[in-house]
């Protein structure tokens, strides 16, 4: 019973690995130029793992003189190379691969998937033509015009395997807005573009031969003496070196039959939209590589302007400008304390504003006295300025206000003043003013003060009337005695 049940478990083990899911992933590095190597990579997965076990690879291409290979291998992983020669038996274009693979199951293989593949064979070589500036590649559409630009052209790494195995000669020729500047022999041009906002086009044209090397014989020169008549007591020279530099000028690209040094001239095509008048060499292998760009101005003159100093509850306001191409994109990071800037700082976070003028304002409110760095980061599309500003928030001394001192010191000044105007103009006008006194004799009780009615009173005045004396004479004295006179103050 125990022998049964193992065998069961061994079938149902074979079953499941007999159906069990698996897929190959297949890559090259297409396209490749006429003449060179494929690379084929074919990478074995089982229900999405790596697969392990025994495994046969059974490669073929569908090219005219078809390619085949079968590999055994106890790896998921299966590599293939196929030398394309560069005649007309393997014309470029399209072609397929197509990998087959089978699993090892105690005696025999079982297959268990299959993958196709298209790959390409190209005229020309393949690569791209980069742009650098100060150490940094220039993905976008856009050049600085402050600092030179290396142009470089960075070949497939299967072309650049065979030329470099093969070709006798390896020459880029370099063209800028359809004027010629030379050529170099190591895939690198340096140049520099000062105009603001003007669009250039950049051309690389290599230039791969394979004629054999052949070592000439060294040239015999003779050169004549000149007609020269000279005294007799001088010798004629017996030889006379001439040496001409031609130096180097700009042609245009339309003039295509340019001049280098070497000892025939070189056409070339492709370049500057030739539209097949120059027909390439067959007996060469070409690559063109085009770029079209803009040359901008980056960002410089950054001046941040407004009081770094402030008290607390007060707000900061600066004033930030500069020059350079726009638009322009800016943002600000705020530390505590001291900062030391490392110029990787982003406006990722927080995510920048952007204007087509650089002049923006940074107004901030602290709460609290402290020392705070301002980082503002401005780019624009060639250009980055990061630049630090250190505020500090300070706690003023409290102190009396101006009014409680002012007001009541001026009202002290304005009543001495009055008070002193006051006296010296009394002391000036007092001789103006007499004061007469009157001296009143309130001895002799008189009838008249007592108190009476007014029916008394009436009678009184109705008696007076009819009974008056006569008016007393001058010589007759007087009730007020006669030294009783009104006198003066003084």
């Amino acid at each position: 019973m125990y022998i049964k049940l193992n065998v069961l478990f061994l079938f149902f083990v074979k079953l499941r690995l007999v159906f069990a899911s698996y897929h190959v992933k297949l890559t090259s590095d297409s396209p490749t130029v006429r003449g060179g190597t494929v690379h084929f990579v074919a990478r074995l997965y089982e229900d999405g793992a790596p697969a392990s076990g025994r495994f046969k690879y059974i490669w073929r291409d569908n090219s005219i003189l078809s390619h085949s290979a079968v590999h055994e291998s106890d790896f998921n992983v299966d590599r293939w190379s196929v030398t394309y020669p560069a005649n007309h038996t393997y014309p470029p274009g399209p072609y397929e691969v197509q990998v087959t693979v089978e699993k090892f199951y105690v005696l025999f293989y079982i297959e268990k998937t299959s993958q196709r593949l298209m790959f390409e064979l190209t005229e020309q070589l393949n690569g791209k033509l980069l742009l650098i500036q100060d150490g940094k590649v220039r993905h976008g559409k856009f050049v600085s015009n402050s600092s030179p630009v290396v142009h470089k052209v960075v070949l497939t790494e299967s072309d650049e395997e065979y030329i470099n195995s093969t070709a006798t000669s390896i020459l880029t020729y370099w063209f800028v807005d359809c004027v010629y500047y030379g050529f170099t022999n190591n895939f690198t041009y340096t140049f520099q573009y000062p105009d603001i906002e003007k669009k250039h086009q950049i051309e690389a044209l290599v230039v791969a031969g394979f004629e054999p090397i052949t070592t000439p014989a060294p040239p015999t020169t003779t050169t004549p003496a000149p007609n020269v008549t000279l005294p007799p007591t001088t010798p004629a020279p017996a030889q006379t070196n001439i040496s001409t530099t031609l130096q180097p000028a700009k042609v245009k690209r339309s003039v295509l039959n340019l001049p280098v040094p070497s000892a025939s001239n070189v056409s070339f095509p492709f370049v500057c939209q030739s539209n097949g008048s120059v027909v390439p060499d067959q007996s060469k292998t070409y690559g063109l590589f085009t770029r079209k760009f803009m040359s901008k101005a980056p960002i410089f003159n950054v001046t941040i302007t407004g009081n770094y100093w402030i008290s607390k509850g007060k707000v900061l306001d600066l004033i930030v400008k500069c020059q350079g191409s726009a638009p322009f994109h800016y943002c600000r990071h705020i530390f505590e304390g001291v900062y030391n800037i490392t110029g990787n700082e982003t406006c990722e976070v927080p995510p920048p504003d952007s204007s087509d003028q650089c002049m923006f304002s940074i107004r901030r409110y602290f709460p609290k006295q402290h020392k705070y760095t301002i980082v503002i980061v401005i780019y624009n599309d060639v250009g980055k300025t990061v630049s630090p500003v250190t505020v500090t928030v300070y706690e003023e001394a409290k102190q009396a206000q101006l009014s409680v001192i002012v007001v009541p010191v001026a009202s002290s000044l304005v009543a001495v003043v009055l008070i002193v105007f006051g006296v010296a103009y009394y002391v000036q006008n007092r001789s103006r003013f007499i004061v007469e006194v009157a001296d009143f004799n309130f001895g002799n009780q008189s009838s008249d003060l007592e108190y009476k009615t007014f029916r008394e009173r009436l009678y009184d005045s109705i008696s007076n009337a009819f009974l008056r004396a006569p008016t007393p004479s001058s010589s007759e004295p007087t009730l007020w005695p006669p030294g009783r006179k009104y006198g003066s103050l003084t």
